[in-house]
């Protein structure tokens, strides 16, 4: 039998929970558990159970009918192990247990042993054993007692005690060298005890040792005003000198290396997992609150302008004002998927620069300053201006979205079977208050920024899934008039990014920048071919990043349309199958199926979806049957198959409006050319707009590609990249590069 305290009171042996009765029952169980294998009087049982006050006349026989029906419970047999004894001992009773037995007694075992692990030089053990020790917890103590109104000196003193063991926990991992992964748990236990010195100066020494000095100044200035209003003291003299000691960046704050090896912490097999510890109220500093300056000493590099190193300023010199701003920031991280594993470095290392670069175009584009970019993370910083409070937050998201939907444009280039992970990025945008560090004298150096927010946000990006955007609540609620979203993504980053108000073309640049005329013209064909009700060609000839993104953002300039909903099949043209592909690749979007689909079933979604366009079941049989092949692509596509996807396409268009995108069609085969041309014939009373994309090769190949039709049009595109995301597509398709990708 096993009892557990830490949390909710439960009991539990072989067949589960054992049911314990009443409020007064569990009651008394507790509190002989809380004093396990010590007598506990009879008064001290009713003092309890009952206020001073409120105990009824009968209270002693109450008590005495608790005793006898906890007695039953703990008599129940659990194999392998002595049963627990509630033993009459004057005068009153105890609680007979073994220690393995009870949550509470395992956790104070674990925390001497952890502590005498600490003193005597070992913070590998003890961070092992402290940590075993925390993960017992699933709440506060006896949890659902408190709820009912009891309240217990003892359970004070224990909670206290395990904020004391996770004091003592951090001293171990930051003693292995583990300041970045306690960074977070302790910035919410300071929030929480603002007036525990001892994580003050755990955290302050957590931040100075991840280079985040003027953050640990913040949390000294924060922690004396605290002392100082709260209670009229000043700081402790430890705390005073580890903040001297961070102002004049004292080498012995620094890790110091010892022979014992640093080990990933062991993972725990608790009880059931220890929950965090629920932070407090956020302190809300003024807008501009000033933190206190730091000066760079001279053994360390000046990160200031160069034209204050040029002027011969010593670096000691140099003040770094910094303080909290009003601001929204971006965090950005790359992600590149399996089909740039064969490319050599270098190849892989354009591309994460033209990605980056794209990153910081769109950052730029909205008022933003990129403040960092290391690797594949990229940090942005949008303050607020004076005209409207939620301007940075606005402009934030609109940034995040349109890198999020350029990669989406630069995958597709890619033609690969999981386009969403072959180039994709994960972001995370939060509001708040920021401590901003801004250098002296002229310069181009950007800010560095930091502070909670950033910690907040960084930890949120951790969990985002490819090509998400997440925003925490505060964001949410300043653009929701601005921005579509989600909920239901993780606790820190709740709200998932959908659209920005005003389009998708804004997102890539102004209307798709130059491509606004081409996309003009395009919308206009289409409204032509729905009034008219007549087949349309479209034909767009250029390199082929540049026509393939304007294919797709005129996708979703129809998509994203409000007026009669009309039905877009994509499909690029592969250079094996003789083309057929495509039509398998629009077949599958319009019935539904996946690879996941057997033969049958997507043959039944097939049925289903021909079943809402004709009522002819001759009709629907036959279709069925010609198009099996595209379906369940097996085997080579006859040619008769064309036949039957040109008699599906007229069904689909007379339903709604339909527009069909070709891209790469220069790579088909002469039968699909022929289909592709027919589907055009203005003789059709079908509202059907043909769209391809292709480069010269198809003139080549076809000089007389839809010329003289009244019903066709040709736009051709240069060859001039005109922005960042044309650079990444020109990258990602250089010579030699995209059958990799292909």
């Amino acid at each position: 039998m096993r009892f557990r305290v830490l949390g909710a009171l439960e009991v539990d042996n072989d067949d589960g929970l054992v049911e314990l009765g009443g409020v007064r029952q569990r009651s008394a169980l507790a509190y002989l558990l809380l004093h396990a294998n010590q007598v506990v009087s009879t008064s001290q049982l009713l003092g309890a159970l009952w206020p001073a006050d409120d105990a009824p006349m009968t209270a002693r026989k109450i008590l005495q009918n608790a005793i006898w029906r906890l007695r039953g419970v703990l008599a129940r047999p659990s194999s392998g192990e002595s049963a627990p004894e509630l033993l009459t001992r004057n005068p009153g009773y105890m609680l007979r247990v073994r220690p393995e037995q009870v949550d509470l007694l395992v956790f104070q075992q674990r925390v001497a042993a952890g502590r005498a692990a600490l003193a005597a030089g070992r913070p590998v053990a003890a961070r092992d054993l402290l940590t075993e020790a925390l993960a017992l917890w699933r709440g506060s103590v006896l949890a659902d007692l408190a709820e009912e109104g009891t309240y217990w000196a003892e359970v004070a003193s224990i909670q206290k005690k395990r904020l004391d063991v996770m004091e003592d926990c951090f001293e171990a991992e930051l003693a292995c060298g583990g300041h970045q992964s306690v960074l977070h748990e302790l910035k919410a236990l300071v929030e929480a005890e603002p007036l525990r010195e001892r994580a003050s100066r755990q955290l302050m020494l957590a931040l100075y040792r991840c280079g985040r000095q003027a953050d640990a100044l913040a949390v000294y200035g924060r922690v004396r005003e605290a002392l100082v209003d709260g209670l009229g003291l000043e700081p402790s003299p430890e705390l005073q000198q580890l903040q001297r000691a961070v102002l004049t960046q004292d080498p012995a704050l620094d890790l110091r290396r010892t022979a014992q090896p640093v080990q990933p912490a062991q993972t725990a097999q608790p009880v059931q997992p220890a929950p965090p510890v629920q932070p407090g109220p956020t302190p809300q500093p003024v807008r501009t609150a000033q933190v206190p300056e730091f000066t760079l000493p001279s053994p360390r590099p000046v990160p200031g302008p160069e034209s204050l190193r040029a002027a011969g300023a010593p670096a000691a010199s140099i003040a770094v004002p910094s303080e909290y701003r009003q601001a929204s920031v971006l965090l950005l991280r790359f992600g590149l998927g399996p089909e740039f594993g064969t490319l050599p470095p270098e190849d892989v290392d354009r591309v994460l620069d033209a990605v980056t670069q794209l990153a910081r175009e769109k950052i730029e584009a909205e008022g933003g300053i990129v403040a960092s970019a290391l690797g594949s993370v990229l940090l942005g910083l949008f303050e607020d201006d004076d005209a409207s409070e939620n301007a940075g937050a606005v402009r934030a998201v609109r940034a995040a979205a349109a890198v999020r939907d350029c990669l989406v444009i630069a995958a597709a280039t890619l033609h690969s079977s999981s386009t969403e992970q072959a180039l994709s990025a994960h972001g995370a945008v939060y509001t708040g208050q920021v401590v901003v560090c801004r250098w002296p004298g002229p310069g181009v150096t950007p800010p560095w920024i930091g502070g909670h927010l950033v910690d907040d946000c960084r930890a949120a990006l951790g969990s985002v899934p490819a090509g998400e955007v997440h925003v925490c609540e505060a964001t949410r609620r300043l653009t929701e008039g601005h921005i579509t979203y989600r909920g239901g993504g993780t606790n820190m980053a709740p709200w998932e990014l959908l659209a920005v108000g005003d389009g998708f073309t804004n997102q890539c640049g102004a209307s798709a920048g130059d491509r606004e005329c081409e996309l003009d013209l395009m919308r206009a064909i289409l409204l032509r071919t729905r009034h008219r009700s007549t087949p349309h060609l479209v034909t767009v000839l250029g390199p082929p990043g540049r026509k393939t993104r304007l294919l797709l953002e005129f996708q979703r300039l129809v998509e994203s349309g409000t007026a009669e909903p009309v039905r877009v099949l994509t499909g690029a043209v592969a250079p094996t199958r003789g083309g057929m592909c495509a039509p398998a690749q629009m077949l599958a979007s319009y019935a539904g199926t996946g690879p996941e689909d057997t033969p049958e079933s997507a043959s039944a979604k097939l049925d289903m979806a021909l079943a809402g366009l004709t009522d002819d079941r001759e009709t629907r049989a036959d279709l069925l049957a010609a198009l099996g092949p595209l379906i369940h692509a097996r085997g080579p596509v006859m040619r008769e198959v064309l036949g039957a996807w040109r008699d599906f396409l007229a069904l689909a268009a007379a339903k709604h409006p339909l527009v069909v995108i070709w891209d790469d069609l220069d790579r088909a085969d002469e039968p699909l050319l022929e289909l592709v041309e027919k589907l055009a014939d203005p003789r059709a009373d079908l509202p059907l707009l043909n769209v391809v994309g292709a480069d010269a090769r198809l003139l080549a190949r076809r000089p007389g590609w839809a010329a003289g039709r009244p019903q066709a049009m040709t736009i051709s595109l240069g060859p001039v990249a005109d922005d960042a995301l044309d650079q990444l597509l020109e990258c990602l398709l250089m010579p030699g590069r995209a059958t990799v990708v292909a």
